[in-house]
């Protein structure tokens, strides 16, 4: 896995008589992934782009995700092209009947921080299939045969307990001010460290309330809570915040209901 860090690219000089190997192949993949990764985590940033909703299952332990597209914190594309699930959420995150709760606590001597609640995630998970024949080997191969592809797909995690609420706030303070944009301070801001890229880079999908052991999520939408994860910013939702903004777009919003 390349690092999703910043690094010097490098790609192949080609010239004719060129001997092109595993490794020449390999390195110019890796320049072309590395590239639009560090674009779409610095530029784009990281979250859901279109879809990937969660819903109740029809079992209180089970959940949908529908179709959709993301964007890891490591900048890597997620696209889920049909409908997950359902999908059973672990046991061991479910609520537990009282006693058999306090017998616990008591013998691991701590209480859970979140009962009854789970984070769903979607994680980018890479899958080598479409075995062929090895019609070649090194010094180091023996295998008859190896796969031909890496299919990009996704793995979804759940976590114990609830994500905090995200709450929007300008970190550029009076950065508009008289009507007009203060240039120096977006120069500053823009100036600062690039960001590091997480350890982890999965994306948080999705709150679950689970009220009770045997009903979980009562297969109620309203015990899922979609507000909690980040969001891809286009340039289609820019444009529709902007006419949000300005008083022309009132007037159509009033002029549509």
């Amino acid at each position: 896995m390349q690092s999703a860090g910043l690094r010097t690219p490098v790609r192949n000089r080609y010239f004719y008589g060129k001997l092109l190997d595993v490794y020449h192949f390999e390195l110019e993949t890796n320049y072309l992934n590395a590239k639009r990764w560090l674009l779409n985590r610095l530029v784009s940033g990281y979250g859901v782009v279109c879809g990937l909703d969660v819903l109740p299952g029809r079992e209180g332990n089970q959940i949908l995700i529908t179709p959709g597209v993301a964007i890891d914190k490591w900048g890597r594309e997620i696209i889920v092209p049909r409908q997950i699930g359902p999908i059973t959420i672990p046991p061991e995150l479910m609520p537990r009947p009282a006693g058999q709760y306090e017998e616990q606590a008591r013998h691991l001597q701590q209480e859970r921080e979140e009962e009854g609640c789970v984070q769903v995630l979607i994680c980018y998970h890479e899958c080598e299939s479409d075995p062929v024949p090895v019609l070649v080997g090194d010094c180091n191969t023996s295998e008859p045969c190896a796969p031909s592809t890496i299919r990009e797909q996704y793995r979804v995690e759940f976590k114990e307990g609830c994500a905090e609420p995200y709450h929007a706030e300008c970190r550029i303070p009076d950065v508009i001010s008289g009507g007009r944009i203060d240039y120096e301070a977006l120069a500053k801001w823009v100036s600062l460290p690039c960001p590091e890229p997480p350890r982890d880079p999965c994306i948080l999908l999705a709150n679950v309330r689970l009220p009770d052991a045997e009903e979980g999520h009562h297969c109620n939408p309203d015990n899922i809570d979609i507000t909690v994860r980040p969001i891809v910013y286009s340039n289609d939702l820019l444009f529709e915040l902007l006419l949000a903004l300005s008083p022309e777009g009132s007037r159509q919003r009033q002029q549509w209901k």
